[in-house]
């Protein structure tokens, strides 16, 4: 119900989303649409962080309202990036999701999985990392994150429009994420204006449009 494009430049990282949330009955029948309001959207900064999620709204809420993410020196790159992200982001938000009740609970023989029903972009530092429902993570040597229920059509889109010579600057990334999302808002009914877009660069400061 959701697509999140991410797209990595040099000391620039550019992320949107589109604003539909789509509520389902027991039999996975949809049956409402929603558009969300600019300040409830899917993507939002958070401290030094930008955050979003594609699956379950709940996690959207905690990511925005209730994590207070760890802050990692401005100048952390690479490896001590990729440290921090592993030692310090990931068990805080394990830590906020368990404590809000967002979490698997141990089965009978106690034997618990950290897993969530969410998959999470997160950017710091000008650099995108794509959080996995049991809390790993992964870094795309392409530069371009998508996810969601129109994440396959995005994706397909941006490397289309992208060419041979790839995104080399903020207005092509935001031109080609914004036709990439307006496509996986024709093809997938989950997915619906208007789009949220937000950009972070190495100097640590995002903005939102």
């Amino acid at each position: 119900m959701t697509t999140i494009i991410g797209i990595q430049g040099d000391g620039w990282a550019f992320l949107a989303c589109d604003s539909r949330v789509s509520s389902f009955d027991t039999t996975g029948l949809a049956y409402q649409s929603t558009t969300l309001t600019p300040g409830t959207g899917k993507l939002a900064s958070n401290g030094k962080w930008i955050l979003g999620a594609a699956g379950d709204v709940r996690a959207i809420n905690l990511l925005h309202h209730a994590f207070s993410p760890p802050t990692p020196h401005p100048g952390l790159r690479g490896r001590k990036l990729d440290q921090f992200l592993t030692t310090k982001f990931i068990p805080a938000l394990r830590d906020c999701f368990e404590e809000h009740g967002y979490a698997t609970p141990d089965n009978d023989e106690k034997q618990h999985i950290a897993e969530m029903s969410s998959t999470v972009i997160a950017a710091v530092n000008a650099t995108i990392y794509a959080v996995d429902g049991d809390y790993s993570w992964t870094t795309d040597t392409t530069g371009v994150y998508a996810l969601g229920t129109g994440a396959a059509y995005a994706l397909g889109a941006i490397h289309a429009l992208r060419g041979n010579d790839g995104i080399n600057t903020l207005r092509q990334a935001k031109s080609i994420a914004t036709k990439a999302l307006t496509i996986a808002a024709r093809l997938d009914p989950h997915t619906g204006p208007p789009i949220q877009t937000h950009t972070q660069t190495t100097d640590a400061r995002n903005d939102k449009t």
